[in-house]
């Protein structure tokens, strides 16, 4: 008992000095060249109000956004590569100092350089101070200062035997201050340009920090000689007055506060290693480098992510260190190959590979492997009562060797502990309590004393009051419905449900076990991990890495599917529960999985070891045991992280046919229109989009999709790949989902306008339509117009043809005529009839000269046709001794308009003369009737003549002349109808030619 006693103690004391060293680790990340940095050597550092994190090196100056890292230097315009102060005034656009160059000047588009050339004071700027739309730029030796509306340079006046090597600037009461390093302070006196010396009582000055209302300036430090912090109120700085209190042995170089009003200080030792990451407590110094993760102790400069809680460090040697500040997850490395993990009230029992270890606030205790083993050897020593089941010497000859530790488990408020050579029960003090011979790697108590059991390859069996009247039931592997190679039990309601490693799911109510895979009810066989949530639900995971979550009483349901590919990870090691959250633990690191969605947590949230053991969720915080030590995450902190929905997604390297666009189309390195509009035949595009500031770039995954079409695959690429568009409009949108938070954020990206080739544009094809419809109507129009010509000279040949053949019929008729009229004027001269024949000549060779002539013509006048028709009627009726009376009427119409065919009417009028009377005529009569009726001319020759009857055969009997006055009608495409005779014997012969409107205006 003394030797247990003291073992405890001496394990207490231990404990209790381990607590007091116990570190928290925070999350880091280290950027050097290896990443893309321009230099190791970092001397400025400035998150700018875009979110770009801007870091000036001795070799240039870099430009960091999330993930990505671009360099800039001379050659790009900067002033020099050497970057020791960055600012940016209140137009947000930014200043470079460089120690050998001058200043830089950025607005976004493009660099400006100020130096001894143009205006600067002197090219080795060390600070730079924005106040009231001026910079203050301190160099080694003097000040400048810009206006930055007018870029006036300013250089104030001040004693020039003095070398002013600017180490800082503060502001206080709307007045800026300059701390020189050997030189003194001074006060800018704007109204005179001036610099106005206030006091030298302090030298070597390094730093200087202005803090509420308070001021740090840095000294030169060594170790075991004086203070290097010295602490004043601002008014007692400024007016000479002894600091109200010293600290630190190193130089500090630069100093920053974070949200909590934490100050914090970087240093160089210079002559002593001193230097490294200081937090700044109550007047003390503590050193940071360890829990930050920081392996320099060369730091020169700082800066603070108010945004994502970051603090970052900037060394010359090691590159830039990013330390969250957040606390979200914390590692902590004093207790180390850690097994299992429970909680019991207020207090953390950590089961590890050398004993049971309980902190609190108020105790920590460890419990070693010996003591367990002392308790083992005690059990068998004193004889206690056994097992009926053979359990009593199964482990009697075991020793300290074959103890290893298995797992915790808390049934109310006993604890059991599982080791290798038996079953612990822990009193309430946290003594050894009872020791049982059990050897199981699963158990589960159904009360307090009373318990199902697995021995491992064997069977499951109930052990009923345990360390009394002990009763044990074995459910033997021969009956296919007991469970074997159970890996947990769990409880819902009043049934149990036993998880198997190889046979699936069972069930077991009123001392009956059901196989789900032998009756067929689910036949998942190989099972990992499951767990109880909402009381109701199972959820199980299998050796795939597929979830499910079931409800197994009152019917096996499968609620939800969690496949592996949803899941960050391909071996799940742990399987908890937080309120509606699944925690799953993989190779990779933590999955929070909620309705589909996932938060997940690695080593950019300070997870670098995922070689987990085991977990378990107390309150809010999820404790993840490692063999290095145990995280401590804090799961509302995680779940209720900042939401960036309304957050603009930028685009940037915009190439177009695989060249990059015009950088005028940027600013601050974002494309800077809403949309583009290209040309048919550059139509191959690529850019990215992404936002700024990102805490864990690499949490976030990306997709893309063009109008409404479908979405692109996830990818931790953000970059949009669009080869050959067709001409038209684009609406780009991207999405992009955070890991980090389990977010999902949806938003415009760029409009995408593609020209078409000008064949395919709208006036093209406007003028096409209008060029083919005017070669259509140009075709129309030489088509028919030479239809219209060929009808012509066809109307012209047939006219011709026409005339030809009148001209012919005329030919013929005129002999006819002249016949006639010579036996006429025989038959005067037979009768001695001189003055007849005599008169009957002139009338004749009249008649001949008018034939003569009008044969030649296709129509002549109605007046000149009725001239000849009275020259002929005149000669035929004194053959007749004028005895036939001749009426011609015209009816109102104009003789001399009217046209007709020449000597068509002759033939009919000669056909009276011969036919229509004979010597028994009495009264004879000719009448010539012209008429005009719907622009036709009508024609009735009468006669009162002999007529014929209707039998009589007119095509038989008929004339020559009536022959060729029909064929003239036919030739002048006149119907048949256009003549016609009517005669009767009584009333005489009518003949009557119409003639078509086209002949009357010809």
């Amino acid at each position: 008992m003394l030797y247990f006693i003291k073992n405890r103690l001496v394990l207490f004391v231990y404990l209790l000095c381990s607590q007091l060293a116990f570190t928290q680790s925070y999350p880091s990340k280290n950027i050097t060249t290896l990443n893309g940095l321009s230099s190791n050597s970092i001397y400025s550092i400035k998150k700018d109000s875009r979110g770009i994190l801007w870091v000036g090196t001795g070799a240039g100056v870099s430009k960091i956004v999330n993930k990505k890292i671009t360099n800039f230097y001379e050659e790009d315009g900067l002033a020099f590569n050497n970057c020791w102060a960055i600012e940016e005034d209140s137009n947000n656009n930014l200043w470079f100092g460089s120690y050998g160059g001058g200043l830089t000047f950025y607005d976004g588009n493009k660099f400006s350089i100020y130096n001894i050339n143009n205006g600067l004071v002197n090219n080795y700027v060390r600070k730079i101070c924005y106040n009231n739309r001026k910079v203050f730029v301190g160099t080694k030796n003097g000040i400048t200062i810009i206006n930055i509306d007018s870029k006036e340079i300013l250089t104030p006046t001040y004693n020039k035997n003095v070398e002013l090597q600017v180490m800082g600037f503060f502001k206080f009461k709307k007045v800026i201050y300059i701390q020189t390093y050997r030189n003194g302070l001074f006060k800018y006196d704007e109204v005179k340009n001036q610099l106005v010396f206030l006091h030298h009582n302090y030298d070597s000055v390094f730093s200087i920090f202005k803090n509420k209302n308070s001021i740090l300036v840095s000294f030169d430090g060594f170790a075991h000689k004086n203070k290097s912090i010295k602490k004043f109120s601002i008014e007692d700085y400024i007016n000479g007055i002894k600091p109200t209190n010293e600290f630190g042995n190193s130089v500090f170089w630069d100093f920053i506060y974070d949200n909590n009003q934490d100050i914090y200080g970087v240093a160089d030792g210079i002559n002593f290693p001193t230097g490294g990451i200081f937090k700044l407590d109550n007047n003390t110094v503590l050193k940071d480098n360890i829990r930050f993760n920081i392996n320099s102790t060369k730091q020169w400069c700082l800066e603070y992510d108010e945004k994502n809680n970051d603090l970052l460090v900037g060394t010359l040697d090691k590159g830039l260190f990013k330390v969250n500040l957040s606390k979200k997850v914390n590692f902590y490395d004093k207790i180390k190959n850690i097994i299992d993990v429970q909680t019991k009230e207020n207090e953390i029992l950590f089961l590890t590979k050398s004993g049971l270890i309980i902190k609190s606030k108020k105790k920590n205790i460890n419990i070693s492997k010996k003591e367990f083993y002392s308790e083992f050897k005690a059990f068998y020593i004193n004889k206690k009562s056994l097992f009926n089941e053979g359990f009593s010497g199964h482990f009697q000859g075991n020793s300290l060797n074959d103890l290893d530790f298995l797992s915790l488990t808390k049934n109310n408020k006993e604890i059991w502990i599982n080791t290798t050579i038996g079953l612990y029960k822990s009193s309430d003090s946290y003594e050894l309590e009872n020791y049982y011979p059990i050897y199981t790697n699963a158990f589960y108590f159904t009360s307090n004393n009373n318990a199902f059991f697995q021995r491992p390859y064997s069977q499951v069996y109930t052990i009923e009051n345990i360390g009394m009247k002990t009763k044990s039931t074995v459910f033997e592997l021969s009956k296919k419905y007991n469970p074997r190679d159970i890996i947990s039990i769990n409880k819902i309601g009043d049934k149990l449900y036993f998880s198997s490693k190889f046979s699936g799911l069972y069930q077991y109510k009123k001392g009956r076990f059901t196989s789900f895979l032998e009756d067929n009810i689910w036949t998942e066989k190989e099972l990992t991990h499951s767990i109880v949530i909402n009381k109701k639900q199972l959820v199980i995971s299998n050796s795939r890495g597929t979830i499910f979550i079931t409800e197994p009483n009152d019917g096996f349901k499968i609620v939800d599917t969690i496949e592996n590919k949803e899941i960050i990870g391909n071996t799940i090691i742990f399987l908890k529960s937080y309120k509606e959250h699944l925690i799953i633990g993989t190779e990779k690191g933590i999955n929070v999985y909620k309705n589909g969605s996932i938060t997940f947590l690695d080593e950019e949230q300070g997870i670098t070891n995922k070689l987990f053991t085991c977990a378990t969720v107390i309150d809010n915080k999820l404790f993840v045991g490692t063999s290095k030590g145990y995280y401590e995450i804090n799961l509302e902190s995680i779940l209720n992280d900042s939401d960036l929905k309304h957050t603009k997604f930028n685009i940037s390297n915009i190439k177009v046919n695989y060249k990059d666009i015009d950088s005028s189309n940027y600013y601050w390195f974002n494309y800077s229109k809403k949309s583009i509009e290209l040309p048919y035949n550059q139509n191959t595009i690529s850019f990215t989009f992404d936002i700024n500031n990102h805490r864990y770039p690499n949490k976030l995954k990306y997709r893309y999709k063009l109008s409404n079409k479908d979405w692109s695959p996830w990818s931790n690429e953000n970059i949009v790949r669009l080869n050959y568009l067709t001409n038209g409009n684009y609406d780009i949108t991207g999405e992009i989902k955070d890991y980090s938070n389990s977010k999902t954020y949806t938003n415009s990206l760029l409009k995408i306008i593609v020209t078409p080739p000008f064949w395919k544009t709208w006036w093209f094809k406007s003028l096409c339509i209008g060029i083919l419809l005017f070669s259509f109507y140009l075709f129309y129009k030489s088509k028919v117009n030479r239809i219209k010509k060929e009808e012509e000279i066809k109307q012209d040949i047939l006219k011709r043809i026409s005339a030809t053949k009148i001209e012919a019929l005329q030919s013929q008729m005129n002999p006819h005529f002249i016949f006639n009229a010579m036996n006429s004027i025989q038959n005067f001269i037979i009768d001695n009839d001189v003055d007849n024949s005599l008169k009957y000549m002139g009338e004749f060779s009249k008649l001949i000269r008018k034939t003569l002539h009008n044969s030649s013509l296709q129509n002549i006048s109605l007046a000149e046709e009725v001239s000849y028709l009275k020259t002929y009627i005149e000669l035929e009726n004194l053959r007749f001794q004028n005895k036939i009376t001749v009426k011609i009427n015209f009816n109102n119409i104009d003789i001399n308009t009217t046209v007709i065919p020449p000597m068509l009417l002759q033939p009919i009028v000669e056909n009276v003369f011969k036919h229509a009377f004979d010597n028994n005529s009495e009264n004879p009569i000719l009448t010539i009737d012209f008429n005009q009726k719907n622009n036709f001319l009508i024609c009735n020759i009468i006669d009162n003549g002999i007529g014929f009857n209707s039998n009589f055969n007119i095509a038989k009997h008929q004339s020559k002349g009536i022959k060729l006055v029909k064929e003239r009608l036919q030739l002048l495409n006149l119907p048949s109808d256009s003549f016609s005779i009517t005669s009767s014997t009584i009333k005489g012969t009518i003949v009557t030619i119409t003639l078509k409107n086209n002949t009357l205006n010809n």
